[in-house]
């Protein structure tokens, strides 16, 4: 983890490896670690993924069901289209850009905000990868 200070913006860094394709890991433990480093007040923080074929979201944190279901959704989501991008990732670009890859989200006394099933989810949709997740305060 790395942590900077940017005239009043906080951020700090921490890798995601990535064993499949696509695959989602639950990352809040990680945010929360970032946060108390940086502030264990209240305020926003905003959780971002630098790259173009992974992305960030919040759902169910207790049944791994969900995560399995989702990544056989999101692929069944991909249309039957010609892409034309040489790398053959043009679905994770897709995806990328249909889930997102920032949010921002409150967080109390140096956590996350969450109700009780909530968690942070690192989707990898390129991988196997480490990638990087910044999270910034102000």
């Amino acid at each position: 983890m790395r942590f900077c200070d940017y005239t009043g913006v906080q951020e700090s860094i921490f890798s995601v490896p990535t064993t499949a394709r696509e695959q989602i890991v639950i990352v809040t433990a990680e945010v929360n670690r970032a946060l108390a480093a940086m502030t264990p007040g209240d305020g926003l923080c905003t959780i971002v993924v630098p790259h173009t074929t992974c992305a960030i979201s919040v759902n169910e944190n207790a049944d791994p069901d969900v995560m399995t279901d989702l990544t056989k959704a999101l692929r069944a989501m991909i249309p039957n289209v010609n892409f034309k991008h040489g790398e053959g990732n043009s679905d994770a670009h897709l995806l990328s850009t249909i889930i997102g890859t920032s949010l921002t989200w409150p967080y109390r006394n140096g956590k996350l905000a969450f109700g009780t099933w909530q968690g942070v989810y690192f989707i990898e949709l390129d991988g196997p990868r480490t990638r990087k997740v910044s999270v910034y305060v102000v």
